[in-house]
């Protein structure tokens, strides 16, 4: 089987987690990188031996080679769309990093363009990716901790004291922390309540918001109360100035179902070491799911394989378009309650 032919727009940090994955999957290879910043693009292209003629200085040359099946995106925000609308145009598969873009309208715009173009494209949550997500669905479909109640769910960091000179607090690369990781609790609560209800997702009603907005203009610390069609309510929280749990506890009316390390479940990319906790009265049980992979190996083989086999969107629980189309609303929806704007939502 030939494998699929990768390329990556963006050398930051996340695409060397990716092509950490990528080059141990079976069926994708990492042969391109596209930057233009010298230094990171050999740096990046010296450790992963891309060949000098597959190292970029600019994104239109890397979308335009004929020798590249799929593109990776993970530039800043605000370039996440017109980059996967270029590249489909070109006839390159997309994996986009999320978001998939700073709003639904430009959302809608990347889906309609991938469509067009009849590539595959797929947001990249590689959590929705790894192991343990399928492993929850199947204990929430089996009612293991009765009806679900409710959801809590939390990624917050905190970057110190001062403002550094970091895209998450500069607005005009749509920072701040709902756009940076609050929509992972978003697209899980949506995740976990649409599988209660025999559904892939469910879309949120807002009930009530908090946020502090720091002195560059982006939420550094936002909370949402969310409600589901199905009753189920959930606590969705992101910061990019305070230290949160990270994990997601699923109430129901028979247990609790925790995952202690919802987002990366693993150190240092890997090998993977999960749990997920569940508690019935007295009794605990502790479902570990360890393994020597990469925690990126599963999305990139994931997509690779979707690739090989000609599909155009990833199976669930990975993010299909109009998943990503409904968590983009929600995201939406979110930021307007605490009133931070993007000069891309008055387009």
């Amino acid at each position: 089987m030939q494998k699929v032919r990768w390329g990556i727009i963006g050398p930051g940090n996340i695409a060397n987690n990716f092509a950490d994955g990528l080059i141990s999957s079976y069926s994708g290879q990492l042969i391109a990188i596209a930057s233009n910043n010298d230094d990171r693009r050999n740096s990046f292209g010296d450790k992963y031996s891309i060949n000098e003629d597959f190292r970029f200085n600019s994104y239109d040359q890397i979308v335009n080679s004929e020798h590249i099946d799929a593109i990776y995106i993970s530039t800043p925000h605000t370039l996440h769309a017109e980059w996967s609308i270029k590249a489909a145009g070109k006839g390159k598969h997309v994996l986009c990093e999320k978001p998939g873009a700073v709003n639904f309208k430009e959302g809608q715009k990347v889906i309609d363009a991938v469509d067009k173009a009849g590539v595959f494209y797929m947001e990249g949550f590689m959590y929705r990716c790894h192991p343990q997500i399928p492993k929850l669905l199947e204990l929430i479909k089996s009612k293991i901790i009765g009806n679900v109640v409710s959801i809590e769910s939390s990624f917050g960091f905190d970057v110190g004291k001062t403002v550094p000179n970091s895209r998450l607090f500069k607005k005009d690369l749509a920072g701040g922390g709902i756009l940076d990781v609050g929509l992972y609790p978003i697209s899980f609560s949506r995740l976990v309540a649409g599988v209660a209800s025999g559904k892939k997702f469910l879309e949120p009603n807002f009930l009530s918001v908090d946020a502090k907005i720091g002195e560059t203009g982006v939420d550094e610390i936002a909370y949402a109360n969310i409600k589901f069609k199905n009753e189920i309510k959930a606590k969705v929280s992101c910061a990019i100035r305070e230290n949160m749990k990270n994990n997601s506890i699923i109430i129901g009316t028979d247990g609790i179902i925790e995952l202690p390390d919802p987002w990366l479940p693993g150190k240092d990319g890997g090998p993977y070491n999960a749990q997920i906790l569940i508690t019935k009265k007295d009794k605990k049980e502790v479902i570990d799911l360890k393994g020597p992979e990469h925690l990126f190996f599963f999305e990139a083989e994931l997509v690779s394989q979707c690739i090989v086999k000609e599909k155009k969107q990833a199976p669930h629980p990975g993010m299909t378009w109009n998943d990503t189309l409904g968590n983009l609303k929600a995201l939406d929806q979110w930021r307007n309650k605490i009133n931070y704007n993007l000069p891309q939502d008055n387009l």
